[in-house]
């Protein structure tokens, strides 16, 4: 039996006991529900990706918890990471969305939260200055490269790089937010910026796009999550049930082609992040396994070497158990409300498991 079966194993079962109980004593629902995450708009008006970002434009929560009259709370944080973790160490959040990094720097600095779910699979790409010639991840050694520290990106940089048997040391990086990197590559302050879809606007502008996550593995991908603070998870279960009831809905919708390309155009209007760059970021990418959020062995030993890459880089000083920190039991229960079929689970290296 896998380690993964193992703890699936234990993990029904801890449902099962905990369905009995909650069945038997009701909840007393919670006045509100704190939502953190990145705003990756590129207009005034905040926007998140993916299955949570769906339910907050469409007020899903809201609908979900009026009966209980249990108030939704969104707040969008330009400072992405960082800023989350220090809202949750404040005690100002009950639900975060993270990248992978920022999560792991959080829970080894000592924040009580669980992961609840995963996604995946989101591509990279490097844009730079033609005369900077880069045509080749060798070629960045030496030169200028704007990556924001402390976020999913810069992990995913440090895997782009030891490809080509290069380290962080070997590249200036700088660290900027998305959009004044964007501002200092225009204005020749860099040579390149590592970023998502959104760097893809810069060709219009006489950028090149070198280099792309596109052409290399699964696990070079950026992966993030959806954490809890374990005193809300204790103090509100079946509230905890219900909000990943409704993102796993969202999942399930989002693997269908057709769905897909409506939610395309929704993100365009919201975000104005365009629906063709979106269309190219995703090309080839299978939709079940990008927007899976089940913690299956391919996230599990992706967070695993995640955290292995921030104890090298010093970005982390205390590791932890990972398989602890992950706690299924939630989204193990969704997803069986779609059937066995919705999601397989997916090896390390992104393949289907039988």
């Amino acid at each position: 039996m896998t380690v993964f079966s193992r703890a699936l194993s234990a993990t029904l079962l801890a449902l099962t006991v905990w369905l009995g109980i909650g069945s038997a004593q009701a909840e007393t629902a919670p006045q509100v529900i704190r939502i953190g995450v990145p705003d990756l708009s590129t207009r005034n008006k905040p926007y998140a990706p993916g299955a949570l970002g769906v339910a907050q434009r469409q007020q899903q929560l809201e609908k979900a918890f009026a009966e209980s009259g249990t108030r939704v709370e969104w707040h969008f944080f330009r400072g992405a990471g960082p800023a989350i973790n220090e809202a949750l160490a404040n005690g100002q959040l009950d639900v975060v969305g993270l990248g992978d990094l920022a999560a792991i720097i959080g829970r080894s600095s000592g924040l009580q939260t669980r992961v609840l779910m995963g996604s995946r699979g989101t591509n990279m790409f490097l844009a730079s200055r033609p005369e900077a010639a880069i045509h080749k991840v060798e070629d960045l050694k030496g030169k200028r490269v704007a990556v924001y520290r402390g976020t999913a990106d810069q992990l995913s940089f440090g895997r782009l790089l030891a490809g080509a048997g290069l380290r962080e040391q070997d590249v200036k990086v700088i660290s900027l937010d998305w959009t004044a990197a964007a501002s200092a590559l225009l204005a020749g302050q860099i040579d390149a910026t590592w970023s998502n879809y959104n760097v893809l606007t810069l060709r219009d502008k006489g950028m090149s796009i070198a280099l792309s996550t596109q052409t290399l593995s699964l696990q070079a991908t950026t992966q993030g999550t959806l954490l809890a603070t374990q005193a809300f998870i204790d103090q509100y279960p079946q509230a905890v049930q219900k909000l990943v009831d409704t993102l796993v809905d969202n999942s399930a919708s989002l693997i269908d082609p057709a769905s897909y390309e409506q939610y395309l155009v929704a993100q365009e209007q919201a975000s104005g992040i365009p629906v063709a760059l979106a269309r190219e970021e995703s090309k080839g990418m299978d939709l079940r396994f990008r927007f899976s959020p089940r913690l299956d062995p391919f996230l599990s030993s992706s967070l695993q070497e995640s955290q292995r890459q921030a104890s090298e880089l010093r970005l982390i000083r205390k590791p932890f158990d990972v398989e602890q920190w992950l706690e299924p039991r939630f989204v193990e229960q969704a997803v069986s409300r779609h059937g066995a079929s919705a999601w397989p689970l997916y090896d390390a290296q992104g393949k289907a498991l039988p």
